[in-house]
């Protein structure tokens, strides 16, 4: 069983996703000296006031932009593929570590209507919502094999509904819950309600 260390943050990460991160915690700074030095992952854990959660999505330190004067980072991190933590380790080093176990679909079939009906929606919504630079999408341009996870990225879903998301084991099964996720804010995105959703998009980079 795999052992790696763990960075629980308010954020989920998906694979093939990039995200910028500001390392400021000492323990944080180690871990990710080590992993850039070793070229090792890590697992990042939506952490939230109730709970971590097991299922995350094993990192790496793709560049780091600026090492401040008090060792502070500002780094870039992509996600690789998804993970389930089976056993915590603690005091193995200054920050968590754990044991981990893969977590990939059951179901890896993707129904072609499904995705270009998701698509469609997405677009119209991009299309809608300039103020949002939410960039249209074309099925040649989709570069993961489970396409769900960018479409995603800038979806509107609630931190919740993106953790959802990642546990779910079927690419099918997630592209329907995006798509109706989509069909609720079509009608609503030249509202008040539309915009506040929309405005859950955060930090992930373009893909």
């Amino acid at each position: 069983m795999k052992k790696i260390g763990i960075f629980p943050l308010g954020i989920v990460l998906f694979p093939g996703s990039s995200y910028p991160l500001f390392i400021f915690e000492d323990r944080y700074k180690i871990l990710i000296k080590e992993c850039w030095d070793n070229q090792q992952s890590f697992g990042i854990n939506l952490m939230t006031p109730k709970k971590m959660y097991d299922v995350g999505c094993t990192t790496f330190v793709s560049d780091i932009m600026d090492v401040k004067e008090n060792g502070n980072l500002e780094i870039i991190v992509s996600g690789k593929q998804r993970f389930k933590i089976s056993n915590i380790l603690d005091g193995e080093q200054p920050y968590l570590m754990a044991e981990i176990e893969h977590y990939e679909d059951i179901d890896t079939s993707i129904d072609p209507d499904l995705l270009e009906k998701t698509l469609n929606l997405y677009n119209e919504i991009a299309n809608k919502a300039r103020n949002f630079k939410i960039k249209p999408m074309e099925i040649k341009n989709i570069s993961s094999p489970q396409p769900s996870f960018q479409i995603a990225l800038k979806s509107g879903l609630s931190l919740e509904e993106r953790q959802t998301l990642l546990e779910m084991q079927s690419e099918n099964e997630r592209l329907e819950y995006i798509f109706h996720h989509l069909t609720i804010i079509l009608p609503l995105i030249e509202r008040v309600e539309g915009l506040e959703i929309l405005s859950r998009n955060d930090g992930y980079l373009s893909l």
